[in-house]
């Protein structure tokens, strides 16, 4: 998954320029809800190739299923968490400040 949020971070500053720390989190944030997708059949396979096949298989799917909601959870929080340093400095221009 690490090399998927990498690749978001390249593309990222492909196209923005050298990214700032609230859009790095969105990206990797995307990153990590897009790549929670496949880390339960990719930890599934492993873990049916990289031991005995049933038990591997049994553990490779709840391991799976453990990092799928860690990721989401983690993708969630970094996008959420991007959006205070953007709501910061937009504040300024929508609150007049005579209120």
């Amino acid at each position: 998954m690490r090399r998927a949020s990498i690749l978001f971070m390249f593309v990222g500053v492909a196209l923005l320029g050298h990214p700032a720390a609230a859009h790095a989190d969105i990206i990797r944030g995307i990153a990590n809800l897009i790549g929670a997708v496949f880390e339960i059949p990719r930890a599934t396979l492993a873990g049916t190739f990289g031991g005995p096949p049933i038990l591997g298989t049994a553990v490779g799917l709840l391991s799976g299923t453990f990092n799928s909601v860690t990721m989401v959870a983690s993708g969630a929080l970094e996008l959420l968490g991007s959006a205070i340093p953007i709501a910061k400095t937009v504040a300024p221009f929508l609150i007049p400040v005579f209120l």
